[in-house]
């Protein structure tokens, strides 16, 4: 398994989404090539003989990607556990796997819950600022609908800018879901507005109010989860 196979120009911007592309792309070679690695170091008995390459390739490349980026998943270095290891290797293998999922898991969960809301520093706009907000995205839609004559790049910026009124009209929402929409509306003009000062500057003013009429909602303490008890430590206490 090459990691220079993988197009590294991809991945996201983002920590947690460039790990969810880079774990599926390097697990992906690796599934692939565990096959091909037994079918090339099996003795004439079919008994594999060689030393698990593409494991060890496998939990490199992960831990290279988190070391980078600074990325912490409690995970360990197995590459130290020998060929004479190997029932050892693979179980401790098993768990680090087991890890790597949940992380993978948790990521791409937090991503839809960002994109839609849920999941960031809660806040609510007040009535007053929910107001004025409409109004600039008013008047950016009326710019666009006077500025912009190409149809399918007019109704790119519209989709945008109901994207972000949505948001601002929610009952609560986070700061990230929030200036993700502002984000997303000012890359689309960018992308495709030709007289960009006057919308960029509607879109400056929409940040501040957002800034200004923003309050934080005290969030609910998260119940901890319990754990089970080995049975050799289980005192037989009822919980």
């Amino acid at each position: 398994m090459d990691i220079s196979d993988i197009d590294l120009t991809e991945l996201p911007s983002g920590r947690e989404e460039a790990f969810v592309y880079f774990e599926k792309s390097v697990r992906d070679k690796h599934e692939r090539s565990v096959q091909d690695d037994r079918d090339f170091h099996s003795d004439q008995n079919n008994n594999y003989v060689g030393r698990l390459e593409p494991e060890r390739v496998y939990i490199s490349a992960i831990l290279a990607f988190l070391d980078e980026y600074n990325l912490h998943i409690d995970v360990p270095d197995l590459n130290n556990i020998t060929r004479e290891q190997e029932n050892d290797f693979l179980a401790e293998l098993n768990n680090f796997k087991y890890k790597i999922h949940y992380a993978v898991t948790r990521f791409s969960l937090r991503k839809v819950r960002i994109e839609d809301g849920s999941v960031g520093t809660t806040i609510l706009i007040t009535s007053t600022y929910k107001s004025e907000i409409g109004k600039l995205l008013e008047t950016i839609r009326k710019i666009v609908n006077q500025e912009v004559t190409d149809t399918c790049k007019k109704d790119k910026i519209f989709s945008k800018i109901s994207d972000l009124q949505l948001e601002v009209d929610r009952d609560q929402t986070t700061i990230d879901a929030l200036f993700g929409r502002v984000l997303s509306l000012s890359k689309t003009i960018g992308q495709v507005a030709e007289n960009l000062t006057p919308l960029l500057d509607k879109l400056e003013r929409i940040k501040k109010l957002i800034w200004d009429g923003a309050k934080e909602v005290e969030a609910l303490p998260q119940k901890e989860r319990r754990k089970l008890i080995p049975k050799n430590l289980d005192d037989k206490i009822p919980f």
